[in-house]
Order: structure tokens, then C-alpha cells, then sequence
């Protein structure tokens, strides 16, 4: 963009010509002429204020842009705070590492409380063995899941062929059935493993319900077998037939493919029992109270773990703030001192624009001179002879802040020549400060664990 218009339009813009014709007719300028016409003034009055007026508002709105600029920058406040580094850790580690420190005394006292309650349930059930058990349960439901869907395709298959429903009919009652199968093997697990119990009477009864469960479920069975053989004779009366028959001759059942099915349900019986009774300890309640115990283990070493791990993430969270701050000083210490350079250039071309200006000036008093010359057959006496723009009456570029920037761009150099050590401080203090904290933590879990008997002393 051209700060000075050209001549030419210059020339236009002022009606040039015109003002020669009207100044010839009124016999202007006088030959012995000694002060400025109104066509001269004309003109300075529309160089300075028309071009260089609005030279001055671009340059000036230029440089206001850049002191905004330098204003906001922050490399005294960055600088201050990587010297206040302790502070920031305090604020940035304290906290966390209270909370850690609470968090592994309450983890400790419940580890210390639920193995007193494993010692004592040992010693009341002289148990002097760990527990047997599956830690994942996940495939020991899986196991459950496939016997009894297996069970109900095959049962579905028999039930099919007298149920009115066909297939589908048959399978929601073979499902039915394997239900009930997976009720009666949990209770049979349920009663076979507290007739294992220490307590005489505990045992005793356990013994009598598992007895009660086992007549019951092999009754269920047989009564499955009565009611497949029924469903041939009589669909509609099969219940009840089945009841009549399961009574009065429990074995009585004269069907290949109904004693397939007792066969089946008690196999499947047979196998989900075994594997509720697999699954845990044989002795009842050993494998709750050592899952508790062994939880609460994984969540205390887990627990020192996140511990260290938490505080070297905040250690690390703190470094890249630190060397985000210092590129920052850098970046901005760059920008201020570009910044400062370009508003030396905007001086230096408003003055470049006030030569150019007072060159416009000259060719248009040259113009005027030559286009009188042309029609009076003379050049224009004494016109424009030294005028000149007066420079104290031109408007000033303000200035304002800018010595002061230039100040502080000094201060900023020297801030800049310490910035290396400060930073190299700073992330000592980081790195002393984490190890501070990793050593106490350390510390601490060496005596929980000793004041509240996770391990032994030495």
C-alpha cells in the first residue's frame, strides 16, 4: 500500500488547472509578489492535512498496536515464578501427598483388622491350611452356564415330541428343569460343605438338609422320567399320571428315552454340585474371609504404587509447566524486542512519508508553475518560492511508553542472562522435592507395616 498518493492524482484532487485559470484571470501572482496565494496555501493545507494527516493516523494506529503488544507480555511474572518454584511444588505436591499419606493408614488398619479376623477364624476352626479356591470366577460360571444349557438342549429334545408346543414348548419346560437342577446342586454344595464344619451341630443339621435335598432332587429327577413317559400316553393328563405313577413305583419307568432323560437331569445334578462345591474352600467360610484378606493385600501394595506413581506424575506435570514458562520468557522476550524494532520502523517511515509529502508538494508547485508559464507566456513569478512544510506544525507520532520498553528490554536481557540458572534450579528443586516425597512415603509404609503386623520387624 503507497503511504503518498501520485501526482496525478494529486494534481486532480486539487484542481490544479482550474485554480491556474482562475488565478491568471485575476492577475495572480503579481510579479512583485512577496507573500504566499491562496492557491499556494491551498496546496500545503492539502498535503498536510489530507495525505500526511492520514499517514499520521495509520502510523499512529501501527504504533499503538505494537506498545498494546508489549504490554501484555509477562516475562516478569514467568520469570518470578520459576524463582518461586518451592511454592508451586508445595501447592502442587502437598495436597496429594496428605491425601496418599491418609489414604495408606486407612488401608493399613483395614488389612491389620481383616487378618486378625482370618487368625481368628483359623483358630476357632483349628484350620491350620491356606484356602483352596478359584480366583476367577468369571469360568466358573461359564462351566454353570454351558452345563445347564447343554442340559436344556438335550431334555428339549425328549419333552419336544409329547409337549403341544413342539420344540419350543418343549425347551421352556427342559429349562425349567435345569433351573431347578441348579437350585438343588447349590443347596447340596451348601449343605455338603458345612458337614465339614468343626461345630457338632452345625454338621448335624447340615447332614440332615443335605439328606433332605438329595431325596428331594432325586425325587425331582425320577418325576422328570414319569412325566416324559406320561406325555406319550396322555399330553393332557401327564402331571398328574406322572405324580400317580413317581408314587406308587418310583423305578417303574418302562421308556428308553425317559430313563435317558433321569439320566441326563442326574448327571447334570451330579456336576453343578460338584462345581459349586469346587469353586470354594470345602470348609465353609474360608474362602470369603481369605478373599477379603487377599484384596485388601493387592489394594496395599497397589495403593504404595499409585503413591509413587502420582507423585513422579506430578513431579513430571510440574517440569513441563516449568519448561513452558521458560519458552514462554523466550518466545516473549523475542516478540517485545521485534516489537520495539518495528516501532523504530514506523518512525523512520512516517519520516520517509514527510519527504515524500513535501516531494509531492515541489512537483505540484512545479505542475502549477508550468501550466501558468503555458498560458501567460511566463513563469509564474515568485510562486512557491520556499514553501515548506513547517515540521512543528505537522502531527507528532505519540510516542508514549515506548522509552519505558526501552528500559525494560534492557532489564529482560539481564532477566534472560540469569534465566538459564534459575531454570536449572527450579528443576533441581523439582527432582529433590519428588525424592523427598517418595522417601517418606517409603518410609511410612515401612512402619504401618511394622506397628500394625503386616510384616515382622528387621
Amino acid at each position: 500500500m503507497t503511504s503518498i498518493p501520485a501526482t496525478k492524482s494529486a494534481i486532480s484532487a486539487l484542481k490544479i488547472e482550474q485554480r491556474v485559470e482562475r488565478d491568471v484571470k485575476a492577475g495572480i501572482p503579481e510579479v512583485d509578489r512577496r507573500n504566499h496565494t491562496e492557491s499556494e496555501e491551498s496546496m500545503r493545507s492539502y498535503v498536510a492535512r489530507e495525505i500526511i494527516g492520514r499517514v499520521h493516523e495509520n502510523r499512529q494506529s501501527e504504533l499503538d498496536a505494537e506498545v498494546q503488544s508489549r504490554s501484555e507480555v509477562e516475562i516478569r511474572q514467568l520469570h518470578q515464578q520459576i524463582r518461586n518454584t518451592e511454592s508451586l511444588i508445595e501447592k502442587k505436591l502437598g495436597g496429594p501427598v496428605a491425601g496418599l499419606v491418609s489414604s495408606l493408614k486407612r488401608n493399613a488398619r483395614d488389612l491389620s483388622a481383616v487378618r486378625m479376623d482370618l487368625e481368628i477364624f483359623k483358630h476357632r476352626n483349628e484350620l491350620t491350611r491356606e484356602a483352596v479356591y478359584r480366583e476367577s470366577r468369571i469360568l466358573h460360571y461359564s462351566v454353570i452356564f454351558f452345563i445347564v444349557i447343554l442340559e436344556t438342549l438335550l431334555n428339549a429334545f425328549f419333552l419336544s415330541k409329547g409337549s403341544e408346543l413342539g420344540l419350543v414348548g418343549g425347551f421352556f419346560q427342559s429349562f425349567i428343569i435345569s433351573l431347578v437342577n441348579l437350585g438343588f446342586a447349590a443347596f447340596i454344595a451348601f449343605a455338603l460343605r458345612n458337614c465339614l464344619h468343626i461345630d457338632y451341630l452345625r454338621k448335624a443339621g447340615a447332614a440332615l438338609l443335605l439328606i433332605a435335598v438329595i431325596g428331594a432332587a432325586a425325587t425331582f429327577v425320577f418325576g422328570v422320567g414319569h412325566y416324559r413317559e406320561a406325555l406319550e400316553q396322555d399330553p393332557f393328563t401327564a402331571s398328574q399320571m406322572a405324580i400317580a405313577s413317581l408314587l406308587a413305583e418310583p423305578l417303574g419307568i418302562r421308556d428308553f428315552n425317559s430313563w435317558i432323560m433321569v439320566i441326563v437331569s442326574g448327571i447334570a445334578l451330579i456336576l453343578l454340585a460338584a462345581k459349586f462345591f469346587l469353586v470354594d474352600d470345602r470348609y465353609p467360610g474360608y474362602t470369603a474371609i481369605t478373599r477379603r484378606v487377599r484384596g485388601l493385600e493387592d489394594a496395599w501394595s497397589e495403593g504404595y504404587e499409585q503413591a509413587v506413581e502420582s507423585i513422579n506424575a506430578a513431579a513430571e506435570e510440574l517440569q513441563q509447566e516449568l519448561a513452558e514458562k521458560e519458552k514462554a520468557i523466550r518466545a516473549q522476550f523475542i516478540q517485545f524486542k521485534a516489537s520495539i524494532e518495528r516501532s523504530d520502523e514506523i518512525h523512520r517511515h512516517y519520516r520517509e512519508d514527510i519527504v515524500k509529502a513535501q516531494g509531492l508538494l515541489d512537483e505540484l508547485i512545479r505542475y502549477y508553475q508550468s501550466y501558468s508559464a503555458r498560458m501567460m507566456n511566463r513563469r509564474a513569478a515568485y510562486f512557491g518560492e520556499l514553501l515548506r512544510f513547517e515540521l512543528d506544525k505537522l502531527p507528532q507520532l505519540n510516542t508514549a511508553g515506548l522509552e519505558q520498553h526501552r528500559r525494560d528490554l534492557s532489564e529482560f536481557e539481564a532477566l534472560l542472562e540469569a534465566l538459564d540458572q534459575a531454570y536449572a534450579a527450579a528443576t533441581e528443586t523439582i527432582n529433590a522435592r519428588c525424592e523427598s516425597a517418595q522417601a517418606s512415603l517409603t518410609a511410612l509404609v515401612d512402619k504401618l507395616e511394622i506397628e500394625h503386623g503386616l510384616r515382622r520387624a528387621g
